[in-house]
């Protein structure tokens, strides 16, 4: 029998590879064997969201991810993007994202899309040059220590001997939770 974890990978490539019916066929067989999969739900919803255009189904992912793992920082983040696109439900978004970047404060698409809740919904400059501002250091950050070391490694997932950056969770190849 195969497992969990390698349908989950069998889905991430299928996924990159942009063979978005299969990944989500794997991603459902992964459920099927481990229902408490967060990153396997997350996943899923990403791919009911936005290939399939399934928002509510997309939410109930989201909803099962958090509700297996509530340090599921990829699901806050998601959620927070049906939030803000579909639903129009601003502050509702920004306190999702805002659950997101304190799990994992250097999640750079959080406090992308938390400098884009700012400056157009809220018209709030300050904050919004705050987030580009972090954004910005993020990037200057690995930047800067891929510059001084092109192979440093804060450390490497158990599972799959992905590289995790610091501060990371989960790792967004396997699904494994790093705590």
């Amino acid at each position: 029998m195969v497992s969990s974890r390698v349908l989950f990978k069998q889905g991430y490539n299928a996924s990159n590879n942009k063979d978005f019916e299969k990944a989500e066929e794997n991603y459902r067989k992964c459920l099927e064997i481990d229902p408490d999969y967060s990153m396997a739900w997350n996943n899923l919803g990403w791919i009911l969201y936005d290939q399939n255009q399934q928002f509510e189904e997309a939410e109930k992912c989201y909803d099962h991810a958090l509700k297996a793992d509530k340090k599921n920082y990829y699901a806050w983040n998601n959620l927070g993007i049906l939030y803000y696109r579909h639903k129009k439900k601003y502050k509702q978004a920004e306190c999702l994202w805002k659950k997101a970047v304190k799990l994992y404060p250097d999640f750079k698409m959080a406090w992308q899309n938390l400098g884009v809740l700012y400056k157009f919904q809220f018209s709030n400059p300050k904050k919004s040059d705050a987030c580009y501002q972090r954004v910005a250091k993020l990037d200057k950050m690995h930047k800067t220590y891929s510059e001084r070391d092109p192979d440093i490694v804060y450390y490497k997932c158990k599972e799959c001997g992905n590289q995790l950056e610091k501060n990371q969770l989960i790792c967004e190849k396997c699904g494994l939770s790093v705590d």
